[in-house]
This record gives C-alpha cells, structure tokens and sequence, in this order.
C-alpha cells in the first residue's frame, strides 16, 4: 500500500533534487552570499528549493508547519525557470485523485517539517558531491523536538543518486534514485539498512566542523582523544548525509557540534530507525552523537 506520508516527503525531495541539478549547472558567484563566514555559504537555490516545499505543502498540507534553514517566502511552480518540469515530476497531484489515498492523506495529523533545502552548500558550490536535502517530520508538542515523536526522515542527494529514508517503526531504507508513484510503500525497491554489518574491521568516525574560530578550535581539540577509539575520522561537508552513512554501517559513527534542527531531522531519524545509539541536542552547544554500539556511544559522550 503506497504511504501517504512518504509521498509527500518524496515530492518534497524531488523539489530540492531537481532545482539543485538545474541550478548546478549555472552557478555563478552572482548567485552566492556568505551568512557569518566566507565558508558559510547560502545559494539562491536553498532559498528558492524551501520557498517551493513551502508552496507544496501550502497546497497539499495548508495544517502542517514548515521549519527551514532559509525562512524562505513561499514560492508557487509558475514563479520559477522551469516550473512546468516542477510539477510534472510530482507523484502526489494524481495519487490524491484516488478517494481511499486522498482520504488516508487527510488522517495524517498535522505534523512539524524541518528541511534543509541543501545540506552542504559548500559542497555545492564548488561542485563536490556530498550534498541533499533532508526532511524530517514529527507530531508537534511542547517537547524540545530532541526528545519528539519524529515519524519520518528523508535524504536525497541528486548527484550521488541516493535517497535515504525511514519511517517511525518500520526500519530504514536506501535506494538508488528517487522512487515513483508506485515504489511509495515502505521498503518497496530499497534495501533496508542496519548500521555496520557483522564482521566489518576497524573503526571510523565521521565529524564536521562549525565556522566561528572558537567552535572550530574546541572540534579539533576532540580530534585526538576520539582517534584513542577510532582507526580515521572522515568529514563528507554533510551532516544529513554523514548521518546516513552511519545508519548505513559505512561509518562506525558520527558526532558534531553546532548543528541546527534542520541538519539532523532527517538523518537522525534513519538512524534511529537503522538501530543505532542516538543522542540529540538541546542547544547547540552540545552534539550530535549516533554510534553503532552502547561503548562508541558512551566514549563518544565523554570525549566528542
């Protein structure tokens, strides 16, 4: 049976996958800004791929809340380049005109969405690889949301051809490409992931570091107590996709300081979902933590 709420993070992927590849290919310095840092980078493209998952959502779920990076305007198809290739590519529109689906969508209760319109846009901008976008959903309450009831975490990353997703309860799953309409049942053309499979040798972190000099200066302190426990360190310039290695098992772990809710939402439900030990902040002071074991995890609390 096809998900309705993977559905609707599908067709907001596919907004940010599909912008991000069109804007990739004409990037220019005109199109970039620096937020505090010359490193912290902010693209035309974040703010237009968050205002058109507002105007999704705006349309499909007007009772759902939007978080994102950017606090983008809402944008419609018609107000972008191309934006009859926008919502061609969207599954949503002709699954709804089914009256069960439509009514399977309408018992959703409102949820609270935080996206990152692209996670990485240093990455972006200088034409590497490792960067997507990543949504997170959770029921809303007065709980800090690193302690709610997250339901769902997606992360696509276009130029890798990997989406990562998982479901509260049902396990986390990666694929190749962006599913269609009638791959949207949890699990159908993926394959569900565990953390590190058994009887792979070594241990290796993943991290990131901030911008501002004093938080840099404090990571690379906890550069060497961390190397006591692991053979290498790795840093991809995503935490949404650092997230989804270690759910993976590609990477026995991963930790970073100075996140916002938006960076982890998404990754940081795959990895709940996939098994492993996860510890979520309340300020931004302190870490993101996932480890593949109860011991990485506990060490990682002392020293990251």
């Amino acid at each position: 049976m096809i998900d309705p709420l993977l559905a609707l993070a599908r067709d907001a992927a596919f907004l940010g996958w599909s912008r991000m590849s069109l804007w990739a290919s004409k990037l220019s310095r005109a199109h970039v800004e620096a937020k505090d840092d010359p490193n912290n980078l902010v693209t035309e493209a974040d703010a237009e791929i968050e205002g058109l998952v507002r105007g999704y959502f705006a349309r499909f779920r007007p009772e759902d809340t939007i978080v994102g990076e950017e606090s983008a305007e809402l944008l419609e198809a018609h107000e972008v380049e191309d934006g009859s290739a926008v919502l061609s590519g969207l599954v949503l529109p002709t699954l709804a005109e089914d009256p069960q689906f439509a009514a399977r969508l309408r018992e959703i209760e409102p949820l609270e969405w935080h996206v990152d319109p692209i996670d990485g846009t240093v990455n972006f901008v200088r034409g590497l690889p490792a960067y997507c976008i990543s949504l997170g959903a959770r029921r809303p309450d007065d709980c800090h949301p690193a302690h709610g009831r997250w339901e769902i975490g997606l992360v696509a990353a276009p130029v890798l051809d990997t989406v990562w997703y998982a479901r509260a309860g049902a396990g986390a799953w990666v694929r190749t490409g962006l599913p269609e309409a009638a791959e949207l049942a949890t699990g159908a053309s993926a394959d569900r992931i565990s953390g590190t499979p058994a009887g792979l040798p070594g241990a290796v972190a993943a991290t990131g570091f901030g911008y501002a000099p004093q938080r840099r200066a404090e990571q690379v302190s906890r550069l060497s107590p961390v190397l006591q426990e692991f053979d290498d360190v790795r840093r991809m310039g995503s935490a949404a996709i650092d997230l989804c290695l270690a759910a993976e098992g590609k990477v026995n772990a991963y930790f970073e300081r100075g996140l916002g809710i938006y960076d982890w939402a998404g990754g940081a439900v795959i990895a709940r979902e996939a098994g492993l030990h996860v510890q979520l902040p309340t300020d931004r002071s302190e870490p993101v933590i996932v480890a593949d074991t109860a011991e990485r995890m506990e060490f990682l609390r002392r020293h990251a």
